[in-house]
């Protein structure tokens, strides 16, 4: 991000304790990749992991279990396995397929209803592979239409637009762009037309995989106002400082109508005066962060 760099006028080295709150066990999470080649991660007890798949030729899948530990990079925590993950994972799509996808990957979920889970799971920079996502598992969900944002940030090559908020896109989020921490921006979502979603799932904050940092450079949405336009109605919500996936409960409204989303007050970045938000679309339930 390049609107605005903040002048420090002190140089400080900060520590952090990595004892962050978890807010439920991994265990029995498991996270689906897609296409090329279905693929499943899924945590057990004990700090251990199983990585199922096919390989060529079999009509069932192979499994392996994995021991691991957690460290962070920034506020992504990041899954340490004792081995590598399996590099034909996608050889059964592609024979020729040599990709190195390395023993690290950034974990960023949710769970929602019975113990289900949702999220995105990173892969860092390795030997000779950029970063990139391994997993997003979201399933299906409504893509809503978004209009009048009053402002997003234009830089050379690069618009953070408002539809970035439709998909959990990486490097791709919504920012604001005004002077300032975007006090007072906003925009608004068309409505759901059913009374199924009752949340909006969100992600706060810039999502980046090659530079996690990114998320604490920027600022992030601290409290927003969610009005109804037609009815008037309207609440305030706390947005938690987290890159995990994360709702709010829109139950209050009084039917689905477009609802007004207006910044009031920001997690301050420590590098850029740019406000960032990587996801936000209606829900069915109460999606709880991890940390």
């Amino acid at each position: 991000m390049k609107k605005r760099k903040l002048i420090l006028t002190s140089i400080f080295l900060v520590i952090k304790t990595l004892l962050i709150a978890e807010n439920f066990d991994l265990a029995e999470c498991s996270y689906w990749g897609g296409a090329p080649s279905p693929f499943i991660i899924g945590f057990e007890k004990n700090n251990k992991l199983k990585v199922s798949w096919y390989q060529s030729g079999q009509e069932e899948m192979t499994s392996k279990i994995y021991s691991y530990k957690k460290e962070y990079v920034g506020k992504f925590p990041l899954i340490i396995m004792d081995e590598n993950i399996p590099e034909d994972i996608w050889r059964d799509y592609n024979p020729d397929d040599n990709t190195y996808y390395g023993n690290k990957f950034m974990l960023l979920t949710g769970i929602y209803g019975k113990k289900r889970s949702l999220g995105m799971l990173l892969l860092p920079k390795r030997k000779n592979e950029k970063a990139r996502s391994l997993i997003s598992s979201f399933g299906e969900y409504m893509v809503p239409t978004y209009k009048n944002p009053s402002s997003f940030l234009k830089e050379k090559d690069k618009e953070y637009r408002l539809k970035n908020l439709g998909h959990p896109y990486l490097e791709k989020p919504w920012v604001e762009g005004v002077d300032g921490w975007g006090i007072g921006e906003n925009f608004i979502i068309q409505s759901s037309y059913s009374d199924e979603y009752k949340h909006l799932l969100i992600m706060n904050g810039y999502i980046s995989a090659k530079n996690p940092h990114l998320y604490e450079e920027n600022g992030r949405i601290k409290k927003i106002e969610i009005k109804d336009i037609k009815s008037g109605k309207k609440k305030e919500f706390i947005i938690k400082d987290t890159p995990h996936p994360q709702s709010v409960d829109i139950s209050f409204l009084p039917k689905p109508e477009d609802i007004k989303i207006t910044i009031l007050d920001v997690y301050k970045g420590t590098k850029y005066q740019d406000t960032c938000l990587s996801l936000m679309i209606y829900w069915f339930e109460k999606v709880t962060p991890w940390e």
